[in-house]
């Protein structure tokens, strides 16, 4: 790695975190990632996608700058979703490897370790919740009833979990996969698998500690009627030609938003 930081100044390494309301946990969230990331990964960079929080979380983000140099802020022109802000973000990122992540740091970002390793033969490498602590039982329901239904309504092959948050990319399975990406809620992880199988990417899974963190939103009707809703879109889409070509830039959700900064 640190050949590689003295050969270029691009990052290897390119976390994407999207935000809604995070001023709370994002904070300590850096805390906690900037050294493990600046001690394992001398060329980084944080990509902050803020979803237009009305909380303030873009803007007590950017005042993080001056701290975190890698720290790069982009903010929606507004409320679009978590799959847009995640879209956004990886199509931003620089570095040769890609991970998104959840903003409360569920899974502990040592976990890339694993990970990274794995790329060489892979495009794709993502986290499965193997290890998990402090889950409670409705989500536990919640989560396995959304697996199913995708299984039944998306899927072409099993998915091992398509909804832990910290998903690891080559820059180009980035390329192949993102651009043709609709999906703007938070079952933008599933129409990622879709796409995975559509494209034949090659793709392994690896188990991850996952913390259930405090505060951690989870909605039942969300996820029995707008996620159920957007499975089938995924399929509609397809079966009208949707994924036939990529969307340009000027198609994405946020064209022309000039509230970011590098």
């Amino acid at each position: 790695m640190d050949a590689l930081g003295q050969a270029s100044s691009a990052p290897f390494l390119s976390v994407v975190i999207p935000t809604y309301n995070e001023s709370n946990r994002l904070p300590q969230t850096l805390v906690e990632i900037q050294p493990y990331l600046n001690e394992h990964f001398p060329r980084h960079e944080i990509i902050i996608v803020d979803d237009d929080s009305p909380d303030g979380t873009s803007a007590q983000t950017r005042a993080l700058q001056s701290t975190y140099p890698n720290l790069v802020v982009l903010t929606q022109p507004g409320r679009i979703g978590k799959g847009a802000a995640v879209r956004r973000g990886c199509l931003a990122a620089r570095g040769d490897c890609v991970l998104f992540m959840d903003a409360d740091h569920a899974t502990p970002i040592a976990e890339v370790e694993k990970m990274l390793p794995m790329l060489g033969e892979r495009e794709i490498v993502v986290g499965v919740r193997t290890y998990q602590e402090d889950e409670s039982r409705s989500r536990r329901i919640v989560g396995l009833c959304a697996q199913l239904l995708a299984h039944i309504i998306v899927f072409r092959k099993p998915v091992i979990d398509s909804q832990c948050g910290f998903k690891l990319f080559s820059q180009r399975a980035v390329g192949k996969i993102f651009p043709y990406c609709r999906v703007n809620g938070g079952m933008l992880d599933v129409e990622l698998f879709y796409l995975i199988h559509m494209f034949n990417v090659p793709c392994y899974y690896q188990p991850v500690h996952w913390n259930n963190k405090p505060d951690t939103r989870v909605s039942v009707l969300r996820s029995i009627f707008i996620d159920t809703f957007d499975m089938v879109k995924i399929r509609l889409v397809d079966a009208f030609g949707g994924y036939s070509k990529p969307l340009q830039p000027s198609e994405q959700p946020w064209a022309g938003n000039s509230a970011e900064a590098r």
